[in-house]
């Protein structure tokens, strides 16, 4: 299910860069947040690691000339460093439940903040949930309507 989802979600980031101008954070971002829509406290630790990510590249670029390749590599290094923090730090375990604020991924945020960086945020998380569900939704029909099929 998980190379379906990726494929798919590349599929579809392609038809709507295309279509649109605007990408999904990174090409393969929908796929993998596809497998994670209903995680809500993971997507909610996502969004604030990138929009961290985002305003740190944003502060960085202020000081430095930061685009292109090095603006890529900075954003995935913050990205890594803060979704490596996020696992230890913004877990919170209570006596009913455990709320996981961390990000999906360690690389997920830094291309979800690289592309921010050069389209907004806005625009970058919108795109992120149309192609999500519509990859989700793709998913489910391809297995019949089974949410989470077995995968071995």
């Amino acid at each position: 299910m998980i190379e379906l989802s990726v494929t798919l979600g590349i599929i579809i980031s392609l038809f709507f860069i295309e279509k649109f101008g605007i990408a999904a954070g990174g090409i393969i971002i929908p796929g993998y947040i596809a497998l994670q829509l209903t995680t809500i406290d993971r997507l909610i630790g996502l969004i604030i690691i990138s929009f961290a990510t985002f305003l740190i590249i944003k502060l960085i670029s202020k000081f430095t000339f930061l685009f292109g390749r090095r603006q890529m590599v900075v954003a995935l290094l913050i990205g890594t460093i803060l979704s490596i923090v996020s696992h230890h730090l913004l877990v919170i375990n209570t006596p009913n439940t455990t709320i996981e604020l961390s990000a999906i991924g360690w690389v997920i945020p830094g291309l979800i903040a690289h592309s921010a960086a050069k389209q907004g945020f806005a625009k970058t998380t919108a795109m992120i949930a149309i192609t999500s569900v519509i990859v989700r939704l793709l998913v489910i029909i391809i297995f019949l309507g089974e949410q989470l099929p077995q995968l071995y």
